[in-house]
């Protein structure tokens, strides 16, 4: 519900500075003939709602059919019907605000609005604080209680270094875009995100590797 507002929310900044667009926007792109390709209006601003919506749908449709796989295949279950709801909700609305975000500025940049910095900052900055909010969400992935595996142990301890991780890639892009004047600096940032996920994962495997054998602590 939350997301689906947002949605509308974004609409109705649409309306509100659509007389203000120009009919193409410029897309960033360069085709074959080496000009800049143009994006219609009503597609560039249609692309924040929809993108919102589309989640929305994919995402309530893809957790009913995931679960009912999971019991014909008799699969283990390791997250609860709530947790996991809970979880997905929470990552739609941070999806959902960042595209908002988005979505405002580059609307309001597009329409000639004054903006407190510049676009490529805002962005870097949209980018950086998604990161962060995401890193949060990583922490409270945990199994349902009873649910005692290696598989289990390694992620309530490699959570924690995947959710660092990911927030010091957002702290980074935040810095970056702020202090670098070229965008690129900042995008190129995100190439950081897989190894530095890809290594908190592995961290549970260096040191002292007991909780293989048995967990040291509850696991919900």
């Amino acid at each position: 519900m939350l997301a689906s507002l947002m949605a509308l929310v974004a609409v109705g900044v649409t309306v509100t500075l659509w007389p203000e667009i120009p009919e193409v926007v410029p897309s960033g792109k360069v085709g074959l003939d080496g000009e800049p390709t143009m994006t219609p209006r009503w597609l560039f601003t249609s692309a924040a709602p929809g993108t919102i919506l589309l989640l929305v749908t994919a995402l309530t449709v893809g957790a009913r059919l995931g679960a009912g796989f999971q019991r014909a295949l008799r699969l283990p279950v390791f997250w609860s019907g709530r947790s996991l709801g809970r979880l997905l909700d929470l990552h739609l609305a941070v999806l959902a605000a960042f595209l908002l975000a988005v979505h405002v500025v580059l609307l309001h940049s597009e329409s000639g609005r004054e903006l407190p910095l510049s676009t490529d900052q805002l962005m870097a900055l949209l980018l950086a604080v998604f990161l962060v909010a995401l890193s949060l969400l990583v922490l409270v992935v945990r199994a349902r209680e009873g649910h005692d595996t290696p598989a289990v142990r390694w992620w309530n301890r490699a959570r924690w270094s995947v959710g660092g991780g990911v927030a010091a890639v957002g702290v980074l892009t935040g810095a970056v875009g702020l202090l670098l004047p070229e965008p690129r600096w900042a995008a190129l940032t995100g190439v950081l995100l897989m190894p530095v996920i890809l290594l908190g994962c592995a961290v549970p495997f260096l040191g002292n590797q007991s909780w293989r054998n048995s967990s040291d602590g509850p696991s919900a």
